[in-house]
């Protein structure tokens, strides 16, 4: 989805802000940070945000846009910790309920003041059936958001919902109430790009184009240092390391791994590398032949030479993934040592096309089948492994098409939900909870249109199995293992995530697992 999110992202670039992770490399770590200002920013982007309304802007692209501008609730801390923003401090007095206490200083970007009723409004309007919010993936067990003082917001769910506690650092972007009523349908688009409370103003959004923002002199936070950004699409890898070398633009997260050693020897430019919580996948969608055959599940699982593409694609910057959860999530919650023990015990699928060729033959179509497969320009990982891919099943019979298409083409497809057959995920989540990914990757809720459900996966036993889900990692290994026996995703990768920034400036605090829940912008400062 996140990246590496930034927010549970589902994209081809969630890995690069929503999942970074653990302690950044090169020379970015050997510089500090001063004060001076930034006049402009120029921050590079695979494709331009498809909307700046977080309702409708889930994936990363455009996350990574709306996280410039708009405040979220709360933030995250370099550790994944909950912390204040808008809101000063919060309780929960029993599992149903949130109490959130606000500050009384904060004022829009037109210079009207922030009430409750406005903050309480931002989330309420994504639970409304008739929004169809890519965000209510998040908030399912949401019934009611109201304001319950001047300064009080309380949130009640139907059920307990452990993830619920991160919602508002990762979706609860505050929003003019009147601004975005009077929006309507058009909030978060070139001509209503939003009224928020956040650091930087929106001065221009364009879907093909991308955005720019202005620092804005109001804010009631910290003064960031850069004054003015510009959010630029540049999809093609190449021609994005070039306009680095030209100085055309300042950084990106997310450069690909097989091209790193290139961006290394760029003048003028630090490389971060990080670990990863998001995972790439292939989904199979189970409803529709031939992929609602188990055997056929397992004859694809079995021809993905997992082991062998990892150093060409990622130079040995990646691990081997055994399930949809990040390893680093679930480590977070158990310790690595138990995560490790818990991975192994998974049933698994390594290269075998002897074995590929027998599950095949047991199927209802043995005789092998043709199935075309898109992936995202901006993603040359996708393009490699669906090559692999394709040569090892044109052995026992299967013919598989990749097929470029431009990334928000992609994303299209899959908000659409529609023809999803064999697909190539990358997800990526904001939290420390290992659960977090499992109810938007699995489930009835998410097998629709703005779902993420790519497999159209839904049982009784699983959706009990989802709806178990609690603090306690039982339930998420459950679901975890369901995967391991049915294949509905076929998990590949967990790859370090590699930003590139140019030598002037520094990420301060360094890239961290949790950028989803945070204003990446202000963390970069000059360099001394």
């Amino acid at each position: 989805m996140r990246l590496t999110r930034i927010v549970a992202l589902l994209s081809v670039t969630a890995l690069a802000l929503a999942g970074c992770g653990g302690t950044s490399a090169g020379p970015q770590g050997k510089r500090s940070a001063g004060d001076a200002d930034i006049p402009k920013l120029t921050w590079a982007m695979s494709g331009a945000p498809r909307s700046l309304d977080i309702a409708h802007g889930l994936d990363a692209l455009s996350n990574t846009a709306i996280m410039a501008a708009f405040d979220s609730l709360l933030n995250m801390d370099h550790d994944g910790n909950l912390v204040p923003n808008v809101a000063t401090a919060w309780t929960s007095p029993d599992p149903l309920t949130y109490v959130y206490t606000l500050r009384r200083d904060v004022k829009f970007w037109d210079g009207s003041p922030m009430t409750a009723e406005d903050v309480a409004y931002s989330l309420r309007r994504q639970i409304d059936p008739a929004q169809a919010a890519e965000s209510l993936v998040y908030l399912g067990a949401v019934q009611d958001v109201t304001a319950t003082g001047p300064d009080q917001v309380t949130v009640k769910l139907s059920a307990p919902d452990p993830k619920f506690k991160y919602v508002p650092a990762l979706v609860w972007m505050i929003q003019s109430k009147s601004y975005a009523q009077a929006a309507g349908k058009d909030l978060g688009t070139p001509d209503k790009p939003g009224m928020g409370t956040g650091p930087y103003r929106v001065t221009r959004f364009s879907p093909a184009d991308g955005a720019d923002f202005e620092r804005f002199d109001g804010y009631w936070g910290v003064r960031p240092k850069v004054v003015k950004l510009s959010c630029k699409p540049i999809g093609d890898p190449e021609a994005l390391r070039l306009a680095m070398t030209a100085g055309d633009v300042d950084g990106t997260f997310g450069v690909p791994l097989q091209d790193a050693r290139k961006w290394e020897r760029m003048s003028g430019v630090s490389m971060s590398y990080t670990r990863s919580i998001g995972v790439s996948l292939l989904s199979m969608d189970v409803t529709a032949a031939p992929f609602d055959d188990i055997h056929v599940r397992r004859a694809i699982a079995y021809s993905v030479d997992r082991q062998g593409l990892l150093e060409p694609l990622y130079g040995g910057r990646a691990r081997v993934s055994a399930s949809p959860v990040a390893s680093l999530q679930l480590s977070s919650k158990v310790g690595p040592e138990q995560a490790d023990k818990i991975i192994a015990g998974l049933p698994n699928y390594p290269f075998d096309l002897a074995k590929a060729k027998e599950e095949l033959a047991r199927s209802k179509s043995p005789g092998g089948f043709t199935v075309e497969v898109p992936y995202s320009t901006s993603q040359p990982a996708a393009r490699l492994v669906l090559e692999n891919l394709a040569r090892n099943l044109g052995t026992i019979g299967v013919t598989l098409v990749p097929k470029a298409v431009p990334e928000q083409q992609w994303i299209a497809t899959i908000v659409a939900h529609k023809d999803l057959k064999l697909q190539y995920l990358a997800v990526g989540g904001g939290t420390p909870y290992p659960g977090e990914m499992l109810p938007i990757l699995f489930g009835k809720a998410g097998a629709a249109p703005n779902g993420f459900n790519a497999a159209n996966i839904t049982t009784p036993d699983l959706e009990a199995k989802l709806a178990a889900l609690s603090d306690d990692v039982g339930p998420v290994l459950d679901v975890m293992r369901f995967n391991a026996e049915e294949l509905p995703y076929v998990p590949l990768f967990e790859q370090d995530a590699a930003h590139a920034l140019r030598s002037q400036f520094v990420f301060s605090p360094g890239p961290t697992p949790w950028m989803s829940g945070v204003n990446w912008v202000t963390w970069i400062k000059p360099a001394v």
